[in-house]
């Protein structure tokens, strides 16, 4: 299950991807446009900054921007910014479990499908 801090980060990006080239938006007018609590998005934008996908200015007119170019961040960058790597199971990870390959393809399938998808493509779906 990808968790809400993943999700609410994914809303976050896909806001400033739509806003990209257009200057720094602040986090609370990204907050209520997504509908997520302001201070809750101040933890995770800054989580969004360590992992240098996200940079800020200070300031009257300062703000949050992206890092890099919309299309070349993929939804998987941001969801293992929050989970780190992705795993099904730790059982998937026992050589004597017999299904162990089960739960390292599904791993491998949900990589690259997050792999594939850039936030420049879901800006059309943003609410």
């Amino acid at each position: 299950m990808i968790s809400l801090k993943a999700q609410y980060g994914l809303k976050a990006m896909v806001s400033l991807a739509a806003h990209y080239g257009k200057g720094p938006l602040q986090a609370k007018d990204i907050a209520s446009s997504q509908d997520v609590p302001v201070r809750y998005l101040e933890l995770l934008l800054s989580q969004l900054r360590r992992a240098r996908l996200v940079d800020a200015t200070r300031g009257k007119k300062g703000g949050y921007y992206l890092a890099k170019k919309p299309n070349t961040i993929t939804v998987y960058d941001i969801v293992t910014a929050f989970e780190g790597s992705i795993l099904f199971s730790q059982n998937g990870r026992n050589e004597s479990d017999n299904f162990a390959f089960v739960w390292k393809n599904a791993e491998k399938l949900l990589v690259k499908h997050f792999r594939a998808m850039k936030i420049s493509d879901l800006i059309p779906k943003l609410r």
